[in-house]
């Protein structure tokens, strides 16, 4: 079975209105229940005679050992691999995991079967592209919008790294394993696609003040999938088949959009950055991980309240803004910053900014006169955003977290994260935008104020 809203974009090639043709080599979408019994037929109509399976503890025994069953019935030769998952934690996406996977790895084997919707997928998409062989992917939770998608965020050397991977040839939903998943983790994922809400936005804005390229066909898809997913949170909460329905579609379709922009443009904005500095905290801390979706819902929250005030802001004096850029960070200083707030992972920051000079002040120059010549157009965009409380009411009613203590997320590092998590990507977003008008810093203050505990 193939939801007729995904199936045109199944193996596509078009020609856009935006001027780029745009692929996607996914071509093979069962949501059915017993769709794992399909896994056997469909490699025989495909071509591949040895799968090597990669799972860990938990996914194992909710989807690994039942694809391995069907295989054996069917007499097709495999390996699997198991990862042990931490006791109090999940998974983390990183060297070691993928090192795992290395050693383990059969080298007759024709395709990569990931059995597990985060960290797996991700891990296992990867070793998929580095080692030059398809990929497939059987979900076991709707939990996060990579399902499909051709790249895959890795912890390297202590930093999130976003690297290509090999988008699946083929995804199996078993709708019965995808709704039995675990409240959070439908929550987690209903908020990752919440959060396109702002990544959206940043898009746009990146586009108005550095003319980065934007399309509206591929912008439409992704809004149209959160919409959608807007309007079913509420059956998630009692695990409604329907609504775990449209937010798998969403994941999916959120993953084609990527493949479309050949970048997590259109699903990755400030709110990642957020959600990709807290975890990194937690690393260096030795704090057990938080789904990746759970914090995304948070930095929306945050993120779209920064949208909300560029509504309503009074048009700033730029000639100002201008004589004060001496003021800020000296490059020692920021420096210093980037080392206590990265720590190890401190090099890479300082690296990327050397390489793409976000903060330096010819380029805020440029920037700051287009934001004056464009600030009507910037505020009108602005006001399109929803409003953060509307959000934060919908993470509420399907019982996710709102705010940043809901997961033990320290005041301080919410502090960081608004000031300084923009260092993370060369991606122009909300929070860069308040930067080059001066007005991060009081921002920051402002939403620590209101959704952290002094």
């Amino acid at each position: 079975m193939q939801n007729q809203s995904i199936t045109p974009y199944l193996n596509c090639s078009f020609s856009c209105q935006c001027g780029r043709t745009h692929k996607s080599l996914f071509a093979h979408y069962i949501f059915e229940p017993g769709a794992i019994g399909k896994v056997p037929a469909l490699l025989e109509q495909l071509g591949y005679r040895k799968p090597y399976l990669i799972s860990d503890t938990h996914t194992y025994e909710i989807a690994g050992r039942q694809a391995e069953e069907v295989l054996r019935e069917e007499g097709i030769d495999y390996t699997s691999h198991v990862l042990k998952s931490p006791e109090n934690s999940d998974l983390a996406a990183d060297e070691h995991a993928l090192g795992s996977i290395a050693m383990a790895n059969d080298k007759e084997a024709d395709i990569i079967i990931s059995v597990g919707t985060g960290t797996i997928n991700d891990l296992g998409r990867y070793f998929s592209y580095i080692t030059g062989r398809p990929f497939m992917l059987i979900a076991t939770a709707p939990s996060m919008d990579g399902l499909v998608s051709g790249v895959a965020p890795l912890i390297f050397h202590n930093m999130k790294i976003t690297f290509p991977a090999q988008e699946p040839l083929a995804l199996i939903c078993d709708p019965g394993i995808m709704a039995d998943a675990p409240v959070k983790m439908l929550a987690a994922g209903a908020a990752d696609i919440l959060g396109k809400y702002n990544c959206l936005l940043d898009w746009k804005l990146s586009h108005l003040v550095n003319d980065e390229y934007y399309c509206d066909t591929i912008a439409g898809i992704m809004r149209k999938a959160v919409d959608q997913t807007m309007e079913s949170t509420k059956g998630l909460a009692s695990h409604n088949g329907e609504a775990v329905s449209v937010l798998t579609e969403a994941l999916v379709l959120s993953g084609i959009a990527m493949d479309f922009s050949e970048n997590s443009r259109p699903a990755s904005g400030a709110e990642h950055h957020q959600s990709h500095y807290w975890e990194m905290q937690f690393l260096f801390d030795g704090i057990p991980a938080v789904l990746h979706g759970t914090k995304v819902g948070i930095g929306t929250v945050l993120m779209l309240e920064l949208y909300n005030a560029l509504a309503e802001m009074e048009k700033p004096d730029f000639d100002k803004i201008r004589e004060e850029i001496s003021d800020r960070l000296s490059v020692e200083e920021w420096e210093k910053e980037m080392r206590r707030c990265y720590r190890d992972g401190a090099d890479g920051i300082i690296a990327l900014e050397k390489k793409s000079k976000k903060n330096d002040p010819e380029g805020l120059l440029k920037r700051l006169t287009v934001i004056e010549e464009k600030w009507e157009e910037i505020q009108s965009l602005a006001k399109t955003a929803p409003k953060a409380s509307e959000i934060y009411h919908v993470l509420e009613e399907m019982g996710a977290a709102k705010i940043p203590a809901d997961v033990g997320i320290a005041r301080e590092y919410v502090y960081d994260s608004i000031r300084y998590g923009k260092e993370l990507r060369d991606r122009y977003t909300i929070l860069q935008f308040m930067w080059d008008i001066g007005k991060l810093e009081e921002e920051a203050d402002l939403l620590v104020g209101k959704y952290c505990k002094a």
